[in-house]
């Protein structure tokens, strides 16, 4: 009896200290509206779910999450791959790719429901780091360029 009190007093200790503690990381985001918000969303990218894969059937990759929120009330977001570029601090410049994967975390085109989030893993061939990133861009076209802005999240 006694133990199971101690562990269930352990528990409620832990649970009340961790509770306030939130871990935050830092991100890369932009918002990109039009004038008139039938276009109205904010994309974030999370160097912290950077992970790197390597295996006998595949190709190496560099994989990052990246989240998609429509803010627009009634209106849908088509995805339709848009790029990534990455500037190194190297000064190596790397492109996401379109991966096989045509649905589920891996996919390039779908769309994203009114004042909704949509998660999506870029990939990319290059091998790298949080650290060794220096720039970002949100690529929608040639003429859709858009500067990520780094927050620490503090």
């Amino acid at each position: 009896m006694f133990k199971k009190q101690l562990l269930l007093s352990c528990l409620l200790l832990l649970s009340l200290t961790g509770s306030g503690q939130q871990v935050k990381y830092p991100y890369y985001y932009q918002e990109v509206s039009n004038a008139n918000k039938t276009v109205d969303f904010v994309f974030g990218l999370y160097p912290a779910t950077i992970h790197y894969y390597e295996g006998k059937d595949f190709p190496a990759y560099t994989s990052m999450r990246t989240a998609i929120f429509n803010k627009s009330s009634k209106d849908t977001l088509k995805w339709k791959n848009f790029k990534v570029d990455i500037l190194l601090k190297s000064g190596t410049l790397i492109s996401n790719y379109v991966p096989f994967s045509k649905e589920g975390p891996f996919g390039c085109d779908y769309t994203v429901l009114a004042d909704s989030t949509h998660y999506q893993l870029f990939c990319f061939h290059t091998q790298f780091t949080e650290p060794e990133i220096d720039k970002v861009w949100l690529m929608m076209s040639d003429d859709e360029i858009f500067s990520l802005t780094y927050d620490k999240n503090e």
